[in-house]
C-alpha cells in the first residue's frame, strides 16, 4: 500500500527516499498499486519480471519496466537524482535555475535543464481548468532593455495575464499566456482558452480591448488611471517578472510557456505545496515520454 510523501521538508524526503530501490517502488505503487494491466495485450496477470521493478504479462509474456511509457522513460540518470530534482523543483516556493538545480543533485546543467523541461511539461494545466467569477485581464512585454519603444514585439514577448478576484478582495487563481501581439484577435483566443464565458471580465480600454469588447459581452472597460484600475493584476505581473528575473535570470521566448506553466502551476496550488511532490510524480507517470525532440515540438506549438 503506497503510503504518499507530504511535506516540503528536506530531511524527511532524504529519509523517505534513499536509494534507486525506493524510488522505483514508489513508481511502481503509482503505476500498479491498484492492478497491473499490460501495455500490449491488457491482461491483468503478471509474474515477475527481469528486474524488481519489471512486470511480465502471463498472456504475451511482455517484460513492462515501470518507467515504460511514462516521462521516467530513457531517463538516463539514476533514479534518486531524479526524484531529488522533483523535489526541489516543486518544494522550493521560488524554483530553481538549473545552474544551482545541477549543482545541489551533482548533475550537468544540460542534463538538469532536459530533465526540468520534462517536469514543467508535466505542470502545463488542463485545457478546461480556466478562471472563473470576476476577473481581471491584462497583457504585458517580458524581456530586457529595447531600443524599441512602446509595446513593441520586435525583441520582447508579448504576456497576457489574467487573475480572479475573489469575493473578499484576494486573488484566487492566475493564467498566463504566451502571445504572438497585443492585436484584438489574438486577445480574443487568449481570452476564451483562459476564462470560462459565465466569467465577468474587467480589462483596460486599450482599442484592442475595444474590439473584443463589442463581441464578448461579459468584458467591461476600465482607464488604467496609472494601474489603480487593475491594481491586483499589476501586482501579480511585478511578482511573475521578478520570479523570472530572480531565479532563472533568462529565458528565451521558445521557452516561455514553460516557465510560465511553472508559475501557474505553484501559484495556483500554492495552499497545497505539501502535495506537489507526488501530484508531479503521478502526472508523470501517467503522461508519454517526453525525449528532446518532442519538448522542442512542444514548444513549438506553444509558440
Amino acid at each position: 500500500i503506497l503510503v504518499m510523501f507530504k511535506g516540503i521538508n528536506a530531511i524527511e524526503f532524504s529519509k523517505r527516499f534513499q536509494t534507486n530501490e525506493d524510488c522505483y517502488r514508489y513508481l511502481m505503487n503509482l503505476k500498479w498499486g491498484n492492478a497491473f494491466q499490460c501495455s500490449r495485450c491488457g491482461c491483468k496477470e503478471s509474474h515477475k519480471g527481469k528486474h524488481f521493478y519489471y512486470r511480465r504479462c502471463k498472456n504475451c509474456g511482455y517484460d513492462e519496466s515501470v518507467t515504460a511509457n511514462t516521462v521516467f522513460h530513457g531517463v538516463k540518470i539514476p533514479m534518486l537524482k531524479a526524484f531529488h530534482m522533483v523535489f526541489r523543483i516543486t518544494s522550493k516556493k521560488k524554483g530553481m535555475s538549473t545552474v544551482e538545480l545541477g549543482t545541489e543533485v551533482g548533475v550537468q546543467q544540460k542534463t538538469a535543464w532536459l530533465f526540468k523541461r520534462k517536469v514543467q511539461a508535466a505542470m502545463k494545466k488542463d485545457k478546461d481548468n480556466k478562471l472563473n467569477g470576476d476577473v481581471e485581464a491584462d497583457e504585458t512585454l517580458i524581456g530586457g532593455y529595447s531600443k524599441f519603444k512602446g509595446r513593441s514585439t520586435e525583441s520582447k514577448d508579448a504576456l497576457f495575464v489574467a487573475v480572479e478576484i475573489l469575493a473578499d478582495g484576494r486573488t484566487g487563481n492566475i493564467a498566463l499566456q504566451h502571445i504572438e501581439s497585443f492585436k484584438a484577435e489574438e486577445l480574443k483566443y487568449a481570452i476564451k482558452d483562459n476564462i470560462t464565458d459565465k466569467s465577468s471580465i474587467k480589462t483596460d480600454a486599450h482599442r484592442s480591448y475595444k474590439k473584443v469588447a463589442k463581441e464578448m459581452k461579459n468584458i467591461t472597460l476600465h482607464y488604467s488611471n496609472k494601474g489603480a484600475a487593475l491594481e491586483e493584476l499589476h501586482k501579480q505581473i511585478m511578482q511573475f517578472k521578478n520570479w523570472l528575473r530572480g531565479t532563472h535570470h533568462h529565458c528565451s521566448s521558445e521557452y516561455l510557456f514553460a516557465y510560465t506553466s511553472e508559475y501557474e502551476y505553484k501559484f495556483n496550488n500554492r495552499n497545497r505545496r505539501k502535495n506537489l511532490f507526488n501530484d508531479i510524480l503521478v502526472r508523470m507517470m501517467h503522461e508519454i515520454p517526453h525525449p528532446y525532440n518532442y519538448l522542442k515540438k512542444l514548444c513549438a506549438y506553444n509558440t
